[in-house]
């Protein structure tokens, strides 16, 4: 099976300058994993129904050294866990450069994507451009279906 039969490409997406909220409602009514991000028809991310989610997360509160009289936190990811926690718009939350696959690529090469990168949304990608998503429920369906076939024989 290829991404072409596999891909939904009927799907919804969001824009970069999208509010969280509009991408939350979107990913809440559709039941969602993630929606591919477009700005100008180019693909530049994806958000996570776990992007979202991260907003609610406790944050830890920095903690600091001084050195060479300069105040510097110890934890660098702390500034982009920050920004992500009180992000508003979609650019703030997403994750940029989202990795997908091309058309013709098999069942095999979106699992093992999926699972190398754990990631649930996978964008599908004919001639530089979004074609369809493929999302974690469709991979399960045909991994059910194969183990009903081994199952029959």
């Amino acid at each position: 099976m290829y991404a072409s039969e596999l891909m939904d490409d009927q799907f919804e997406t969001v824009s970069s300058h999208d509010t969280v909220a509009r991408a939350a409602r979107l990913l809440y009514e559709h039941d969602l994993d993630g929606v591919c991000v477009v700005d100008d028809g180019k693909l530049v991310g994806v958000v996570t129904a776990m992007d979202v989610i991260f907003q609610e997360k406790h944050v830890e509160v920095p903690h600091y050294v001084n050195l060479l009289n300069r105040v510097l936190p110890i934890e660098r990811k702390l500034q982009a866990d920050l920004d992500k926690a009180t992000g508003t718009t979609v650019s703030d939350i997403m994750t940029p450069e989202a990795v997908g696959v091309a058309y013709d690529a098999t069942l095999a090469d979106v699992a093992s994507l999926m699972v190398e990168k754990h990631i649930t949304v996978v964008p599908v990608l004919k001639d530089g451009r979004l074609a369809g998503v493929i999302d974690k429920k469709q991979v399960l369906r045909e991994a059910l279906m194969h183990l009903w076939k081994q199952q029959e024989g």
